[in-house]
């Protein structure tokens, strides 16, 4: 099963918090690693890459692209996604 739920459209430079970390505040370090996703409004298949921030000693990977409708999604596992660390 695929570890990774959509969390979230997101905008460029619009303040978004995974684990009490702005995204936008730090350097995506990208893998190359490409994890297949889905649309969550159109359901069609994409291939995303997952990335990876870092503060002190805390990491934070998360998957984001585009869609073919020009909007950016975000995509956690699972810890992330309980409300706990957003």
């Amino acid at each position: 099963m695929n570890p990774w739920k959509f969390a979230s459209f997101i905008e460029v430079d619009k303040e978004y918090r995974i684990a009490g970390l702005n995204i936008w505040n730090f350097y995506w370090a990208c893998s190359d690693r490409k994890v297949e996703v889905n649309d969550p409004i159109e359901g069609q298949v994409y291939f995303f890459n997952e990335y990876e921030i870092t503060e002190d000693n805390q990491k934070i990977c998360f998957v984001a692209g585009e869609f073919s409708n020009k909007k950016v999604g975000l995509y956690l596992k699972d810890e992330y996604m309980d409300g706990k660390l957003l």
